[in-house]
């Protein structure tokens, strides 16, 4: 039977993963962010690594950046990150994850004492997307499917996209991620209804921690505060 697995914070999965022992994952990735922030992944090379480590914003239990620790520690080894036309690293923040095409990468691809670690990594919209392969555990950020300024109708079509796939996944995670997801609690509920009756499953919830987030800094209040459009044209310049 498929476990389900409901929090507050996208953070957590990696503490259960942690509690599970859990390594060598293979992880459908359903979000409107990478959660990868403070990582630079080699596509073509197949290898991840930490761009700096003293960065503030890496920390494990930042949502923004669980998925960069559990690559980097062998918990995840296979990653397929899927999101909406609009969203992905055209519409996030500055520091989401770097590609090895990046120009602002090309310093940290050159040979050095850096620690990289085996990663199989693809991104496609939803678009393109073949559903959970066999072997994955599903993993959902509730923004994915109802970012804050979607309207009703795009988010039932999102909640369809997992709902009327055939495909049973090795667990499911389902974070609700106040703050960037549409605020309508019965939409969240009835797609957790969904999931229960689509896998014959109760869904556990796990109780909910204080978030670390990251210290107050000028940098930080400036670049959050850049219209998304700039940073969409940083991202398209490979930057």
């Amino acid at each position: 039977m498929t476990e389900i697995f409901v929090a507050e914070e996208h953070s957590q999965l990696y503490d259960l993963w942690l509690e599970r022992g859990s390594c060598g994952l293979s992880v459908c990735h359903v979000d409107f962010h990478c959660d990868m922030r403070g990582l630079l992944i080699d596509r073509r090379l197949g290898r991840a690594r930490f761009v700096n480590r003293r960065v503030p914003y890496i920390h494990r239990l930042d949502s923004g950046s669980y998925l960069s620790h559990a690559l980097m520690n062998g918990i995840v080894t296979k990653l397929r990150w899927v999101h909406d036309d609009f969203g992905g690293r055209s519409y996030d923040y500055l520091h989401c994850v770097k590609y090895e095409t990046d120009f602002s990468a090309l310093c940290y691809r050159l040979p050095g004492a850096a620690q990289w670690a085996p990663v199989s990594y693809a991104e496609c919209t939803f678009a393109d997307w073949d559903g959970p392969q066999p072997g994955e555990f599903l993993d959902i950020d509730w923004d994915g499917i109802a970012f804050v300024d979607y309207d009703e109708n795009h988010i039932r079509r999102l909640m369809a996209e997992v709902l009327e796939r055939d495909f049973e996944p090795e667990g499911v995670f389902l974070a609700r991620s106040p703050g960037y997801c549409h605020p309508s609690d019965d939409l969240f509920e009835e797609f957790i209804a969904g999931l229960e009756k689509k896998f014959g499953a109760e869904a556990s919830r796990i109780p909910p921690h204080d978030p670390v987030l990251p210290p107050a800094s000028l940098f930080w209040d400036v670049y959050r505060k850049v219209d998304r459009r700039v940073w969409r044209l940083i991202h398209r310049l490979g930057l």
